[in-house]
């Protein structure tokens, strides 16, 4: 079994909401008691939880407030993006859903690996049709670091089908150069999908195993992830 892990904004969505960006300034505002955003943080690659902490400390507010107020700030979040978002079918990127479909027939298991914290990150999932095709996932809420997500992942995936995913029969997914770096930290192939903010040259400078100009191209995408997975 190959255990496939999808980032979710820029990778299976286009881009990310808006909604879950203001949920950070709602967050910030209801549990901190100040006023911040995103507004000049890039949040390409990143989790959820190193954002909240980078617009946190630019206003002013000390590390130790901030560690001990993140998971109420979670909550509020989730609690946002659940009463806010909307209907996410238009966002999903052209090919996605026959190309999960594919690697579900092949006999993959499909995973989520993201930056978002974890009730936004399902929430998304349902809003556009998509959460059926995933079993598990690892959240921006449980490390500032993404490549923390990635041992994360393969123990939640190793306890759901109750034998020992390993690395090296894992391909991680995603648009940025922070994907690829996650998944090269932890030995796992890695396939960029230019459908992001980065170029197929920049995804294959940053060291990515395979590089998709989008999933659009159904068969290309799954012949190519299912070969990278087998060691192709």
């Amino acid at each position: 079994m190959i255990l496939y892990l999808f980032d979710i904004d820029g990778t299976l969505l286009r881009g990310a909401t808006a909604v879950h960006q203001d949920s950070f300034g709602v967050a910030i505002r209801e549990v901190y008691g100040v006023e911040g955003s995103l507004a000049g943080i890039s949040a390409a690659g990143r989790t959820d939880a190193w954002l909240l902490v980078e617009a946190l400390r630019r206003a002013g507010v000390p590390d130790g407030a901030i560690e001990e107020r993140m998971p109420r700030a979670y909550a509020v979040m989730e609690r946002y993006v659940a009463e806010n978002l909307g209907d996410l079918r238009s966002m999903v990127l052209p090919g996605v859903p026959e190309t999960l479909d594919g690697l579900h027939a092949a006999g993959g298991m499909l995973a989520l690996l993201t930056g978002n914290v974890e009730g936004v990150g399902w929430a998304k999932m349902r809003s556009a049709g998509l959460s059926g095709y995933f079993d598990v996932g690892a959240f921006g809420t449980e490390s500032v670091t993404r490549s923390d997500l990635v041992p994360a992942a393969l123990a939640k995936a190793s306890d759901q089908v109750g034998q020992l995913v390993l690395p090296d029969r894992t391909v991680l997914i995603g648009d940025t150069p922070l994907d690829i770096e996650a998944g090269r930290v932890h030995g796992t192939k890695t396939a960029g999908v230019a459908t992001g903010p980065f170029s197929e040259v920049e995804l294959k400078e940053a060291g990515a195993d395979l590089v998709l100009p989008s999933f659009a191209d159904v068969e290309a995408a799954v012949v190519g992830l299912c070969r990278l997975g087998r060691g192709g």
